[in-house]
């Protein structure tokens, strides 16, 4: 690659690595494993840029490529444990001490992340482009199911995670 690809694609892991790593989160089970989610994400986005024809935002490309990228990697490590016939632990969230003052919203926060981490794999990536401010129209150019599909989904996939913080004791959806 040139040094001009070089360039661009540090600035668009300087704009879009916040966002990277929330969607790394989402699908890791683990700090080890989020750092490999992480790794792989950026070179498929090394690999996948030279493509990129501008036929979409840039924004929606990188979500694309870093969502496909995440289902692989998803799809290849639910395969090995299968093979393997072992069980991980669930991932601890970890989250620094905090006044007391936010405790009840992180506590919020993480039985969100708790809840998305356990939907299917097509409605987590649909939640998580909406929580990241991604329209219905973005969201349809990212994951190739039309806007009225995205809608469907979303809704279902909204309605699972309240009923879910119900059943937990929680009282509000709120985004993080």
């Amino acid at each position: 690659m040139t040094s001009a690809t070089q360039s661009e694609f540090e600035e668009i892991l300087r704009r879009y690595m916040p966002a990277l790593r929330r969607l790394a989160w989402s699908y890791a089970r683990n700090a080890t494993e989020r750092e490999d989610l992480l790794q792989e994400i950026m070179m498929t986005l090394w690999r996948a840029l030279p493509r990129f024809r501008q036929d979409s935002s840039e924004r929606t490309y990188v979500y694309r490529v870093a969502h496909n990228a995440a289902i692989s990697f998803v799809t290849a490590d639910q395969r090995r444990r299968a093979r393997e016939h072992s069980e991980e632990a669930l991932a601890e969230l970890a989250g620094p001490d905090n006044p007391e003052s936010d405790a009840i919203h992180n506590q919020r926060v993480g039985r969100l992340r708790a809840g998305v981490k356990e939907l299917p794999v097509y409605d987590r990536q649909m939640i998580l482009l909406y929580l990241e401010g991604l329209s219905a129209a973005e969201i349809e150019s990212v994951t190739g199911f039309s806007a009225g599909n995205v809608a469907t989904r979303l809704t279902r996939a909204r309605q699972r995670l309240v009923a879910q913080l119900r059943e937990e004791g929680g009282h509000e959806l709120t985004r993080p």
